[in-house]
Order: structure tokens, then C-alpha cells, then sequence
């Protein structure tokens, strides 16, 4: 019998531990600023314009961008939980960005630099900035999924991943043991738990124990904190079939020997990066083939509709990042669907009125 269909994501989030930690999200999250830099220093070359406005609107960008999106996170999803913890608000290196925060906050920050710098249509200046910003969100998207978080909905898809560094990460934190002494592995077993068919591994804890009563009391927890901590990230990524035979105590390994449901999830993270990453292609296509910098308001305007439409779709395969599961759009659409008209509009008025940039 085959082995269960899923592919098992077993990255740590860290590129390097050691004396200073450093994360793929961060590394990638640093490359997007310096890949933004040079194709905005390419598009403002070709439009021949002073040097010294290159550095100015990543300024201006870099800032609105950390500054957006952790408000975005704070006000738009987690606000019950920061308005009792006002002093976290700042500290950005905790988790929680919100793109719509930072898209808000970036359309501010433009507006600013036009009124002040540049002497330009604010238009002209987010025509180019959103093809940087396009490629940001596909690396952003690639970090969060070596974060393995934003995660889908649990799928049956061969296709489908499971995210094994996390659900290792889990049972390690119950146990008080090392991520290495959890071992995960595949069998071509399944069960059925309300109509969802879950593949088995084996789950093998390497721990110190040596007498069949601290087996057990080490297992009763587990099971506790799985069934009891309903709002526990735990459960996205492991289920506990019932099986008499299990757990077994492996004494000359000093391990527990059971079995758990794994949780294969829609690649959410994945699809996502794709999408902005053609987004990306397009823009980066129409500006330079197609010149569609010509028209004021064109390139900005698609980079609301498809950027935003796409998010809107991939919204209805995420796990809900709100307790509220029963709403039939969560937060992340309803704030996409004003960008998505508010694009359409910017490109039906570019095209219409056909402004130049070189007549502004």
C-alpha cells in the first residue's frame, strides 16, 4: 500500500542560528527593498529624472511600508488584543504586518513626496512604485511560507502541504523536549474524522522516560492541551486518532511511540507568490514594451484590481485569521474589494483620458 499523498514542509524559518538569528522572511524581506531600489533607479533613468529623487521615495517607501502594515495588523485584525497591550503596538519584531496597512500607508507616503519632492502627479510616482511593490509581495509571500504561516484550509490534495516543522514545534513545546527529538514520518494509513480523510504518521518522542505511569502522564497532557486549547495554532497542523494500541513506550530508546492525523493545507503562501509574481511580470511588461507609463494612472490602477482581485480569491482558501469562522468574507477581502473598483476606476479614466506623463 502507497504511502499517503502530501508533501511534508519541514523548513525551519531560520537561515542561521547562532549569536544573531537571522530569518528567510527577514532576508527576503530585505532583498525585495534592494530589488525595489534598482528597478526604480532603471524606471526613473529612463525618464530622466534627478538622482537625488531616487533615494528620497524609498525613504518615504520603507518607511510607509513598516509603518502601515504594522498599524494595518494592529487596528484591522488583532485590535481587542493590542488596545489592552498599547505598549507592543511598536514592536514590529514580535509578527503582525497587514499589506493593506502598508498599501495605505504607501499611497500616503507618494502623495507626500509628490507635494514635496518630486512637484509631480502623485500618479506619476505610484505608476512605478507599485511594479516594485508587486515583486515585494512575492517575496513576502515566500517568507511567510517559510514562516509556515497564512496557512490554507486542510485539503485531501496530493498537492497539499503539511507543515511538519510546525506541528514538530508544537508537540516539542508540550513535552518541554528539542524540535530534534520529535520525529515525524509517513505511513499509508488514514482515518476518517468528520468526513475528512487525515493521513497517519508515526510520531516518535525522544524523551527521558523510563516507567510506563510518566507515559502515560506525559500522553494525557498532550491529549489535554490538543482537546481543551480549542484556539491553539497546534491544531492547524495535527490531529490524535484514537487507537488503542497506542501510546507505546519504547524503553531502551527512552521514547513514546504513537500515532497522530496530519493536516495537509492548501499552499495559500505558494499561490499567492505566484500570483504577484506574474502581477509583477505584467507591470514590468506594460511599462517597458508597452509604455503604458505614458498613461497616468494605468499601472497603478491594474495593480489595485489584479493585485487585490487575486488576494480576494486566495482569501476563500485560508484558515480565518479571526476567531469569527461563520462571516462570508473575512477581513482581508473586505478591505481588498474598494481597491479592487478603485483600480478599475484609475484604469478606465487612464485610458479615457490618455494623460502623458511628459505633459505633466
Amino acid at each position: 500500500m502507497l504511502q499517503s499523498l502530501f508533501i511534508s514542509w519541514d523548513v525551519s524559518p531560520n537561515l542561521y542560528e547562532g549569536f544573531i538569528e537571522l530569518r528567510y522572511y527577514s532576508l527576503l524581506f530585505g532583498v525585495s527593498f534592494f530589488l525595489g531600489h534598482y528597478l526604480m533607479k532603471k524606471m526613473m533613468d529612463n525618464e530622466n529624472c534627478p538622482e537625488k529623487w531616487l533615494d528620497k521615495i524609498l525613504v518615504y517607501t520603507v518607511v510607509a511600508t513598516i509603518i502601515g502594515a504594522r498599524l494595518g495588523h494592529v487596528f484591522f485584525y488583532d485590535w481587542e488584543y493590542y488596545s489592552k497591550n498599547l505598549i507592543e503596538i511598536p514592536m514590529v519584531w514580535k509578527g503582525g504586518l497587514a499589506s493593506h496597512g502598508a498599501a495605505i500607508a504607501i499611497v500616503f507616503a507618494i502623495w507626500l513626496f509628490s507635494k514635496r519632492i518630486s512637484k509631480k502627479s502623485v500618479l506619476w510616482a505610484l505608476d512605478k512604485v507599485v511594479v516594485t511593490v508587486a515583486i515585494a509581495a512575492c517575496f513576502i509571500r515566500i517568507g511567510n511560507l517559510m514562516n509556515s504561516e497564512i496557512i490554507g484550509h486542510k485539503s485531501e490534495s496530493e498537492n497539499a502541504f503539511f507543515f511538519q516543522h510546525e506541528a514538530k514545534k508544537s508537540i516539542a513545546r508540550i513535552f518541554k523536549v528539542d524540535n530534534n527529538s520529535i520525529e515525524i514520518e509517513k505511513t499509508s494509513d488514514t482515518i476518517e474524522i468528520d468526513g475528512f480523510t487525515y493521513p497517519i504518521a508515526d510520531l516518535k518522542i525522544n524523551y527521558n522516560i523510563s516507567e510506563a505511569s510518566m507515559l502515560n502522564n506525559a500522553y494525557q497532557t498532550f491529549i489535554y492541551v490538543n482537546q481543551q486549547n480549542h484556539e491553539s495554532t497546534d491544531k492547524h497542523f495535527f490531529a490524535l486518532p484514537v487507537d488503542d494500541n497506542y501510546p507505546r513506550l519504547i524503553a531502551e530508546e527512552n521514547a513514546i511511540l504513537t500515532q497522530i492525523g496530519v493536516i495537509p493545507r492548501v499552499p495559500t503562501q505558494l499561490i499567492e507568490a505566484v500570483s504577484y509574481l506574474i502581477i509583477f511580470l505584467l507591470l514590468f511588461w506594460g511599462y517597458w514594451k508597452k509604455k503604458w507609463h505614458k498613461y497616468q494612472g494605468l499601472i497603478f490602477g491594474l495593480f489595485l484590481s489584479l493585485n487585490f482581485g487575486a488576494r480576494f480569491i486566495i482569501e476563500f482558501y485560508k484558515e480565518n485569521q479571526t476567531l469569527n469562522a461563520e462571516v462570508v468574507f473575512n477581513m482581508g477581502q473586505w478591505l481588498s474589494i474598494p481597491a479592487v473598483f478603485a483600480g478599475i476606476v484609475f484604469i478606465v479614466l487612464s485610458l479615457k483620458n490618455k494623460t502623458k506623463v511628459i505633459n505633466d
